[in-house]
């Protein structure tokens, strides 16, 4: 499968492609990024301008097209801060929704470091011990302690470098870079001890902004060589001598200084300004560098989920059967049950093919229906018939029409008790063809559930044979099915009355053994077309 997410941050947007393997691994096959500055005046007024909006859905148009031609089947999008705080964020989302059909889910900073934490976890091998993550977003800082096992202590802090630029350093004065140096000691102030107290051996940094403050602290020490994002750190030492230079240049001198990215020119302070403080203050004395984090999070976090889902498409390629089983799963159905009930069902409906006369995707209907028909219990045992049909009914399956919803449904709920009737308003609302079809393949399908009563696969086969006035169902079994015969007797009643014909049953092993009859029973008149 190919999955897509989209992480649509305050500075830029981010589109990660990715083809999930059957073993639930994935591998990168393609990553996008626009600067699209989402947080430029949103982070003081709280609000996304006209201008700021267009090009977001610029960026994210172009993203949508350019999934779709690498033969993307799902796009996961999320937006953090900029869009979270803004009085008008539902507006964005919504024209998104509009103009791509991209559902983007508003996360919190919270969510972030989880996701960010999933992307670090499955990326770098965690040490035994407790470990330390930053990331230095635009709009928030979020600081978590782990182990290999757990997130022990998150939090989200509003401290982004485009939220520090916006509310501090519009000005590049000395008097607003000690203002800002305040606000962000203020903020760390309650912080910093509950970190020191859980304790820690190693620390990482994620994000563009970290990136870049390493790749510049390298370059000014090694001339002529290479930076690496892979193998990248910071130290405490350089970090402290880079702060100083960028607190006292210019944009033309930022901008002069290798590493930065010159979109970056003016956030760069504000990041460096909260990298020192947190190194200084909980005496880390080097910061390992990570290139992977919440996009990568965000696709362990949908293979997490959709576990069922993933394995499913791989080994069963029809939708139908597909969803089908999707929606059995949920309900916690029994499946050596339900797969043999549909055997002997499909085995019946076969050998009795001149008496109903359906077609092929009725013996369809009759296989998904048959591995439905007790997923009822997942609410309670009792009633549990009309139970499986509300779920059916309500469970949104992909690939069926709304008919063919209402034939699975009435077929599952008429597999036990009452037979179908006028009375009943879902059934009597059909058309007659329709109201046969349900007829006969809840028949049907209450033999094949009493053939399997004890839920041991007793029965293994069954052949029936039709004559004028009989149908004679030779059942092999490979233990006694005693059981099986008399539930038989009591559910063939409704296949009897469609037939016309009087049923029984007869164990082919106990040859000369007197076939069991159904017993007889006043032909209903609701129930149509007798004779098929």
């Amino acid at each position: 499968m190919r999955i897509a997410v989209i992480d649509i941050g305050t500075n830029s947007i981010h589109m990660l492609m990715a083809e999930i393997h059957p073993n639930f691994t994935f591998e990168v096959i393609g990553r996008e990024k626009e600067m699209t500055r989402l947080g430029d005046g949103t982070m003081a007024k709280r609000y996304l301008s006209k201008a700021v909006m267009e090009r977001g859905l610029a960026t994210i148009r172009k993203f949508y097209f350019l999934a779709q031609s690498k033969g993307i089947q799902k796009i996961v999008a999320v937006a953090t801060s900029a869009v979270r705080e803004a009085s008008n964020g539902g507006d964005f989302i919504r024209k998104i929704k509009k103009e791509t059909k991209i559902r983007v889910r508003v996360i919190t900073g919270e969510e972030e470091g989880r996701l960010i934490y999933l992307g670090v976890k499955h990326s770098l091998e965690l040490p035994e011990g407790n470990t330390f993550i930053i990331d230095i977003g635009g709009g928030s800082v979020e600081i978590l302690v782990v182990n290999p096992q757990r997130i022990l202590f998150l939090k989200s802090l509003k401290l982004g470098a485009a939220r520090l630029n916006q509310l501090f350093l519009q000005k590049d004065g000395e008097k607003d870079l000690r203002r800002l140096e305040k606000h962000v000691a203020a903020q760390l102030k309650n912080i910093l001890p509950q970190i020191k107290a859980l304790g820690f051996g190693h620390a990482i940094g994620t994000s563009g902004t970290l990136n870049n403050l390493a790749a510049m602290a390298f370059y000014a020490k090694n001339k002529g060589q290479e930076y690496s994002p892979r193998d990248g750190s910071l130290e405490y030492g350089d970090m402290k001598d880079l702060y100083q230079r960028l607190a006292h240049s210019s944009a033309e001198e930022r901008a002069a200084m290798k590493g930065l990215d010159p979109l970056r020119n003016d956030l760069i302070v504000g990041g460096a300004a909260v990298t020192l403080a947190f190194m200084k203050g909980l005496g880390i004395k080097e910061l390992r560098l990570c290139d992977k984090a919440i996009r990568e999070g965000m696709v362990y976090d949908y293979i997490a989920r959709h576990r069922f889902r993933l394995k499913s498409e791989e080994t069963i390629p029809d939708v139908r059967l597909r969803n089908v089983l999707r929606l059995a799963a949920k309900c916690n159905y029994e499946k050596g049950h339900a797969e043999h009930t549909a055997k002997l069902a499909l085995q019946v409906f076969d050998r009795t093919q001149k008496l109903h006369r359906l077609a092929g995707v009725d013996r369809e209907l009759l296989e998904y229906a048959s591995l439905l028909h007790d997923i009822g219990y997942h609410i309670s045992f009792s009633k549990h018939h009309k139970h499986a049909y509300y779920l059916i009914k309500n469970a949104g399956l992909n690939g069926f029409s709304d008919e063919e919803i209402d034939v699975l449904a009435l077929v599952a709920r008429y597999h036990r008790r009452g037979l179908p009737r006028s009375g009943h308003p879902e059934y009597a609302a059909l058309p007659r063809r329709t109201r046969r079809r349900v007829s006969w393949l809840a028949g049907i399908l209450r033999i094949a559930d009493a053939l399997d009563r004890s839920h041991f696969a007793v029965v293994d086969s069954v052949e029936v044979r039709v004559k004028k006035k009989r149908a004679t169902f030779l059942l092999s079994a490979h233990n006694d099915a005693e059981y099986e015969l008399w539930d038989a007797k009591q559910k063939c009643d409704l296949f009897e009355k469609l037939s016309g014909r009087e049923t029984l049953f007869c164990l082919k092993e106990k040859a000369g053994a007197p076939a069991v009859k159904a017993p007889s029973a006043p032909l209903d008149r609701e129930v149509e077309d007798k004779t098929g």
